[in-house]
């Protein structure tokens, strides 16, 4: 009976012993990005009705009426993962990456022909968003800085005048 005993606590012991050797992925559960899932002939997207919403469509025609003819585009909706690019001596890559690629600039405006980017506005949102969104405005304002990118903030009801444009586009406003 002890031999038994013995015998069954051992085997108790070594099946606990193997499930906590059996863990999860620690990043949860493994999902399968693969084609083979998902039926590609009814897949859920549809377009969108418009690109940019009235507020940004105001400020997006104000600046192209600005800059008219003058040697400038304007790019509605772009990542800061696609305008900046890090250091090479940069701490932390992949943290600093991963932030830039979560965040865009309403508008940027980029010198032609080359599409070097030269002035980026973010519109201001309604007041009952403005706290929430203020605080992601200053990640992106200060990482644009960092890089010698002007960045302005628009008020579709204020818009700046058109040589106020005009000089950060020259670079006139960086000097002043």
């Amino acid at each position: 009976i002890l031999i038994l005993a013995a015998k069954l606590m051992y085997d108790i012991i070594r099946e606990q012993m193997q499930a906590g050797k059996q863990t999860k992925p620690k990043g949860g559960e493994i999902i399968d990005l693969s084609d083979s899932w998902i039926d590609l002939n009814n897949l859920p997207y549809r377009r969108r009705d418009q690109l940019l919403n009235a507020r940004e469509m105001m400020v997006y025609h104000a600046i192209l009426d600005i800059i008219g003819t003058s040697p400038y585009i304007v790019l509605p909706k772009v990542r800061l993962a696609d305008i900046l690019q890090l250091s090479s001596e940069a701490d932390n890559r992949q943290e600093h990456a991963q932030r830039v690629k979560e965040k865009s600039v309403d508008l940027l405006v980029c010198q032609t022909p080359d599409l070097s980017p030269v002035l980026a506005l973010q519109v201001e949102p309604p007041s009952t968003d403005s706290k929430r969104k203020f605080r992601g405005d200053r990640f992106t304002r200060q990482a644009l800085q960092a890089a010698g990118i002007p960045y302005l903030l628009v008020n579709p009801n204020q818009l700046p005048e058109s040589g106020e444009i005009m000089r950060f586009l020259t670079g006139e406003e960086a000097e002043a």
